[in-house]
């Protein structure tokens, strides 16, 4: 019978026993780098977790879990290429697996490094909180984690190209020339980014902020992305502003120095009311309420100020401390109605809107006169008729 004659890397192989033992082996070497990529990761999985249960943090286990994928892959990688590399028939190839193996190699990196710089920015945003020390706000940290998977990407596909033997100085340079048209293309895209970017380092608004754009919308910051802003207003829509404009805006953040806001109520009294018992009862109000509410700061004096002699009443300012922006409308709610009801049972008055005229003896002359003539205007019931 004929021996199996093919080509492989432009030489001609005979399938005979030699090449069947060679291959046979080969297959080998596969199968126990696969079984020894599976024991690799049982052995990162239970024997490196007892050592870094010891430990005083858990920074260590975050960095295990984002090896422990890539490094079994990159055994299993290694010992296919150590098989392939021990078939004589494949000479021909040799320089293109080693290339492709080394791309490969650069690819699994590029994604350990992805993932462990995953896993150190989770353990920062898990463990920051409990600290007040200076550093990243952890509310940051999903954009800070997109720059750097983009950083990362970039220059591993720029190894794993010069590895493939692709030239990259040419790239390079074409896309330096070229990124200049591509700029000017996409310049209101890339201001928004680096809108994005200042932003960021400079914490002026972070994710979870409430924040109110003058001549725009007021809510929560859900998420600051590449090009815009999104924010959740109280009725529970997203709006999405663009980074640009929102860096251009004037921008209160309540959240910027804490979260704690006052929650404020204006009112007001008759002139003929005692001010001093109006304070009094209302302050006792104010506590009360403080008191009550879940939701209120209690350490916080709740704070009453008279203002300015109104039309009809002499107003004041009350506040009661809220422990965030989301409670302020809920702490107003009840202080119109406790502070409404408690004046009501006090019988301190608090005036309609009203305007009061005092007219002199000459200011009604005229009606007196008009009444004497034969031809009067009736005006004593608000209607005006003529009488023969």
């Amino acid at each position: 019978m004929n021996d199996l004659v093919f080509q492989i890397g432009g030489r001609q192989i005979t399938l005979d026993g030699d090449v069947f033992v060679q291959t046979a082996i080969a297959a080998g070497i596969i199968v126990v780098s696969f079984i020894a990529a599976r024991i690799v990761a049982a052995l990162t999985r239970r024997i490196v977790h007892h050592y870094t249960k010891m430990t005083e943090t858990d920074l260590d286990d975050y960095l295990v879990q984002a090896v422990r994928t890539p490094l079994t892959f990159l055994v299993f990688l290694h010992g296919t290429l150590f098989a392939l590399r021990r078939l004589d028939y494949l000479d021909g190839l040799r320089s293109e697996i080693d290339r492709t193996g080394t791309a490969l190699t650069f690819l699994l990196a590029m994604i350990a490094l992805q993932r462990v710089v995953g896993g150190v920015l989770e353990w920062y945003a898990a463990h920051a909180a409990k600290t007040t020390a200076p550093g990243l706000d952890p509310r940051s940290v999903p954009m800070v984690r997109r720059v750097a998977n983009v950083v990362i990407v970039l220059v591993g596909v720029l190894l794993i190209l010069d590895s493939l033997g692709l030239r990259v100085s040419p790239l390079l340079a074409g896309l330096g020339i070229g990124g200049i048209a591509v700029a000017l293309a996409l310049q209101p895209m890339l201001a928004n980014v680096f809108a994005s970017s200042y932003m960021l380092s400079d914490a002026s608004i972070r994710v979870g902020d409430f924040i109110e754009v003058e001549g725009g919308p007021t809510g929560w910051v859900e998420d600051i992305g590449w090009r815009a802003t999104r924010i959740r207003t109280f009725s529970n829509n997203i709006v999405m502003i663009p980074n640009s404009s929102l860096a251009d805006s004037t921008v209160t953040n309540f959240d910027s120095q804490g979260q704690p806001v006052d929650a404020s109520v204006t009112c007001g009294v008759a002139y003929e009311e005692d001010l001093e018992r109006v304070e009094r009862v209302c302050l006792e109000e104010l506590r009360s309420i403080r008191d009550d509410l879940s939701i209120t700061v209690k350490d916080h004096e709740p704070i009453f100020l008279f203002q300015t002699f109104g039309d009809s009443n002499i107003d004041f300012l009350m506040k009661v401390r809220a422990i965030d922006r989301r409670n302020v409308g809920r702490i107003q709610h009840h202080m119109v109605k406790r502070i409404h009801a408690r004046l009501g049972r006090e019988g301190i008055t608090i005036n309609y809107p009203a305007r009061r005229l005092f007219l002199e003896p000459a200011d009604t002359a005229g009606l007196d006169r008009l009444r004497a003539t034969p031809d009067s205007i009736d005006v004593s019931g608000g209607a005006v008729s003529s009488s023969d």
